[in-house]
């Protein structure tokens, strides 16, 4: 009742997030179908009953396949373990009472970014006390070049969501609810238990100027944060019971053509001389661009936890000997768009600069997306 509560106090809030929402998500659909419509190769795709199917590719035939059938296992070949749990448990336990999955998924996405929207716009304003900041990091979100996997049958807004509303209690020192999301997180996508980092600076109160541990802040309430960890181990204890080995989701990353193991950083990023130029161009600056709003944000009034767990995922990404997706995983990085915001803040026509910008990138990348070039 509390949570509908705070709900009911935020209604305009509320409503202008709902409406650019939207409206960019009506954007996306317009631009995919458009670009499909005028695309002539043999890739493009002719057979589609929705605009919603042309939205459909890559990790999303994973997802139904675990919904339909359920998680298997094959040595050496690609197969399903490589993906988490909660994203295709939600969306079989709704299909039970709608029907349709794929239908399912992509109201699940969108629920997801919607409340992902809402708790940006709350964290960010309980951070600098600015409602205009706030509805900027909202916007810079929902433009981002990739935000059309937020909306789609991917992880991307449930891990948005998760993550975000993580860090706003955690801000708030809610411990309990904020290390359940986190729990949550980490049954998402493998890198979710990396917030238990920041999450542990913020119950201990380490930011620039206080990086000493003080005994009497820690209470039995600490033992909480153990949740997060837990979501990643409890997936493991899964695999381990049904498939023998606790690890096969990263065994099976490392084969085929997802080719992710861990290795260095300075290797994943030599491999971009490897790509093609096009894709090269976009992962370097999709890099370039996350390293310079990190650092921003390192100047910036944020706290100190932003910027590791902006650093930690980004490390952990670079760290998979493969480029691919980059621009995406970057997406998910939320202490991104605000410090986007606090730059346009700052000024207006840099502000219009990035907006263009972004949406000429998004409508960009949602053609290249539509039209099955993989590089995502």
């Amino acid at each position: 009742m509390g949570f509908f509560k705070h709900l009911s106090k935020q209604k305009k809030v509320l409503i202008e997030i709902l409406i650019i929402l939207i409206i960019t998500r009506v954007l996306i659909l317009v631009v995919g179908y458009l670009s499909n419509l005028v695309f002539i190769g043999e890739i493009k795709l002719l057979n589609y009953q929705s605009v919603l199917d042309l939205f459909f590719r890559w990790d999303s035939y994973w997802y139904i396949e675990i919904v339909e059938y359920g998680y298997s296992y094959f040595p050496g070949e690609l197969s399903s373990v490589a993906f988490f749990p909660l994203y295709p448990l939600f969306v079989k336990i709704f299909s039970f009472l709608f029907g349709n999955p794929k239908l399912v998924g992509f109201i699940i996405s969108n629920a997801a970014l919607f409340l992902a929207c809402f708790y940006l716009y709350k964290l960010t304003n309980l951070e600098f006390r600015n409602k205009s900041i706030a509805m900027k990091a909202v916007f810079f979100m929902l433009i981002a070049p990739v935000s059309f996997f937020f909306s789609i049958i991917y992880t991307e807004g449930l891990f948005l969501f998760l993550a975000i509303s993580c860090f706003y209690y955690m801000r708030k020192k809610q411990w309990l609810t904020a290390s359940i999301l986190g729990f949550f997180l980490s049954l998402t996508r493998s890198v979710g238990f990396i917030i238990f980092f920041p999450m542990l600076m913020e119950y201990l109160d380490l930011d620039f100027y206080n990086f000493k541990i003080r005994k009497e802040k820690i209470k039995k309430d600490i033992l909480y944060l153990l949740l997060v960890p837990a979501g990643l181990l409890s997936y493991m204890a899964y695999l381990y019971v049904k498939f023998g080995n606790p690890f096969v989701f990263y065994t099976v990353q490392a084969t085929g053509s997802w080719l992710r193991k861990f290795t260095s950083v300075f290797f994943t990023l030599h491999t971009i001389i490897y790509c093609p130029f096009l894709y090269a161009m976009i992962f370097a600056g999709s890099i370039v661009l996350a390293i310079l709003l990190i650092t921003y944000l390192y100047f910036s009034e944020a706290r100190l936890s932003y910027t590791i767990y902006s650093l930690l995922l980004l490390g952990a990404y670079l760290s998979t000997g493969n480029l691919a997706s980059i621009q995406r995983f970057i997406g998910v990085i939320f202490p991104l768009y605000i410090s986007l915001a606090l730059i346009a803040n700052k000024n207006k026509y840099l502000r219009n600069l990035l907006e263009i910008f972004f949406i000429i990138l998004l409508i960009f990348f949602i053609f290249l997306f539509v039209n099955n070039y993989y590089f995502y």
